[in-house]
């Protein structure tokens, strides 16, 4: 099961990754919208151990989708499988 908290290294890593350009592409496997952004439903589809909770832990800016710096940082910090 895939136990979330925030901590000061996720917020840093945030900060880090979200004032660089991405160095990763949003996979079409789970962006099925195309809006460059990954939803709760569409992360939960490709990775089931995510729950609306540990979700939510993960968007940090509070808009209710991941983008990539989130991604980004949630895998760095070992939060979220890396996305192949």
């Amino acid at each position: 099961m895939l136990k979330l908290t925030k901590s000061s290294s996720v917020i840093a890593l945030v900060t880090i990754v979200g004032t660089s350009a991405f160095a990763q592409d949003v996979d079409p496997n789970i962006d099925v919208n195309g809006d460059g952004f990954y939803s709760f439903p569409e992360v939960s589809t490709i990775y089931p151990d995510v729950t609306a909770e540990s979700f939510t832990e993960l968007d940090t800016t509070g808009d209710g989708l991941l983008d990539m710096a989130e991604v980004e940082a949630a895998q760095g910090a070992g939060l979220l499988p890396v996305m192949e």
